[in-house]
Protein backbone atom coordinates (compact mmCIF):
# COMPACT_ATOMS: atom_id res chain seq x y z
CA UNK A 1 0.00 0.00 0.00
CA UNK A 2 1.36 3.57 -1.23
CA UNK A 3 0.77 6.61 0.47
CA UNK A 4 -1.93 7.82 -2.13
CA UNK A 5 -3.65 4.33 -1.02
CA UNK A 6 -3.53 4.84 2.43
CA UNK A 7 -4.99 8.13 2.45
CA UNK A 8 -8.03 7.64 0.82
CA UNK A 9 -8.66 4.45 2.41
CA UNK A 10 -8.31 6.53 5.94
CA UNK A 11 -10.84 9.23 3.89
CA UNK A 12 -13.13 6.38 2.83
CA UNK A 13 -13.10 4.70 6.14
CA UNK A 14 -13.90 7.92 8.08
CA UNK A 15 -16.34 8.91 5.30
CA UNK A 16 -18.34 5.41 6.26
CA UNK A 17 -17.90 5.32 9.96
CA UNK A 18 -19.25 8.87 10.27
CA UNK A 19 -22.31 8.08 8.31
CA UNK A 20 -22.74 4.46 9.30
CA UNK A 21 -22.93 5.77 12.77
CA UNK A 22 -25.48 8.14 12.21
CA UNK A 23 -27.72 6.19 10.73
CA UNK A 24 -27.37 3.46 13.35
CA UNK A 25 -28.36 6.18 16.04
CA UNK A 26 -31.14 6.86 14.36
CA UNK A 27 -32.65 3.70 14.41
CA UNK A 28 -35.33 3.73 17.62
CA UNK A 29 -35.80 -0.03 17.85
CA UNK A 30 -32.80 -1.30 19.92
CA UNK A 31 -32.32 -4.88 18.03
CA UNK A 32 -32.92 -3.25 14.87
CA UNK A 33 -30.05 -0.67 15.96
CA UNK A 34 -27.83 -3.29 17.02
CA UNK A 35 -27.90 -5.17 14.34
CA UNK A 36 -27.51 -1.99 11.93
CA UNK A 37 -23.92 -1.55 14.05
CA UNK A 38 -23.04 -5.83 13.43
CA UNK A 39 -23.34 -5.26 9.73
CA UNK A 40 -21.86 -1.77 9.55
CA UNK A 41 -18.28 -3.20 11.73
CA UNK A 42 -18.54 -6.19 9.11
CA UNK A 43 -18.42 -3.97 5.99
CA UNK A 44 -15.69 -1.90 7.77
CA UNK A 45 -13.89 -5.60 8.52
CA UNK A 46 -14.73 -6.23 5.00
CA UNK A 47 -12.85 -2.82 3.67
CA UNK A 48 -9.39 -3.24 5.56
CA UNK A 49 -9.72 -7.15 3.75
CA UNK A 50 -10.85 -9.09 7.42
CA UNK A 51 -13.46 -11.59 5.91
CA UNK A 52 -15.79 -11.81 9.03
CA UNK A 53 -19.70 -13.90 9.28
CA UNK A 54 -22.46 -12.02 8.72
CA UNK A 55 -24.28 -11.12 12.12
CA UNK A 56 -26.55 -13.28 14.05
CA UNK A 57 -30.43 -12.30 12.61
CA UNK A 58 -31.82 -11.45 16.31
CA UNK A 59 -35.24 -12.42 17.45
CA UNK A 60 -37.48 -10.25 17.19
CA UNK A 61 -35.85 -8.26 13.99
CA UNK A 62 -38.28 -9.04 10.81
CA UNK A 63 -36.96 -9.29 7.01
CA UNK A 64 -37.78 -6.00 5.94
CA UNK A 65 -36.53 -4.02 8.72
CA UNK A 66 -32.93 -6.32 8.12
CA UNK A 67 -32.95 -5.47 4.46
CA UNK A 68 -33.68 -2.19 4.59
CA UNK A 69 -30.78 -1.85 6.90
CA UNK A 70 -28.58 -3.86 4.85
CA UNK A 71 -29.17 -1.70 1.64
CA UNK A 72 -29.00 1.07 3.59
CA UNK A 73 -25.38 0.01 5.11
CA UNK A 74 -24.62 -1.10 1.72
CA UNK A 75 -25.02 1.69 -0.03
CA UNK A 76 -22.75 3.87 1.63
CA UNK A 77 -20.14 1.08 2.06
CA UNK A 78 -20.50 1.57 -1.96
CA UNK A 79 -20.41 5.41 -1.77
CA UNK A 80 -17.21 5.67 0.20
CA UNK A 81 -15.12 2.40 -1.00
CA UNK A 82 -15.98 2.36 -4.44
CA UNK A 83 -12.42 3.11 -6.63
CA UNK A 84 -10.44 2.80 -3.11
Amino acid sequence: MGPQFDAEFSTALFGFNGEAVLYCQGISDTVARDYAMDYARLLENRAKGIEAQQPRIPTGLFEPNRNLIRSTLDRMYEKHFRGV
